[in-house]
């Protein structure tokens, strides 16, 4: 019979949101055995906190942050709210074809940081007469 009230004292995480299923639950600051009675009255669906679960008095914070004891057997476990879902994001968008070419493509692997054309890449001019200047007194290539 002992292992039964070990099991279930254990079966809420601390952290985990709980309701209040009384209509009234008593809220006692410093523990259900202080002299004065208790301190406030919990109304029904109120959400507190699990700090700690206890057999008979449970150990909760409130959403004002006012940290308490509430009747074990006033409160129930909320199931965790579901995450978001992320936003979809289209990649593989097609987009309407400009011009009726074949598409063509290179396996060549880019290099990220290397610049796209070197300056090896573009051919000089291979004349070694200057141009002549034009009427104008523009250069102008023969």
């Amino acid at each position: 019979m002992l292992a039964a009230c070990a099991t279930k004292s254990g079966s809420i995480p601390p952290g985990t949101i709980c309701e209040i299923t009384a209509s009234r639950a008593p809220f006692y600051k410093y523990g259900p055995a202080q002299t004065f009675g208790a301190d406030e009255t919990l109304a029904l669906g109120t959400r507190v906190s699990m700090v700690q679960r206890d057999f008979g008095f449970s150990r909760v914070t409130m959403a004002n942050g006012l940290t308490g004891y509430v009747a074990t057997d006033d409160l129930k476990p909320l199931p965790p709210e579901p995450k978001p879902k992320p936003e979809r994001v289209v990649t593989n968008r097609k987009l309407p074809r400009l011009f009726s070419a074949p598409i063509k493509r290179s396996d060549v692997q880019s290099t990220p940081g290397d610049p796209l054309f070197d300056i090896n890449d573009v051919p000089l001019p291979m004349n070694d007469t200057p141009p002549k200047p034009g009427p104008d007194g523009s250069s102008k290539p023969e």
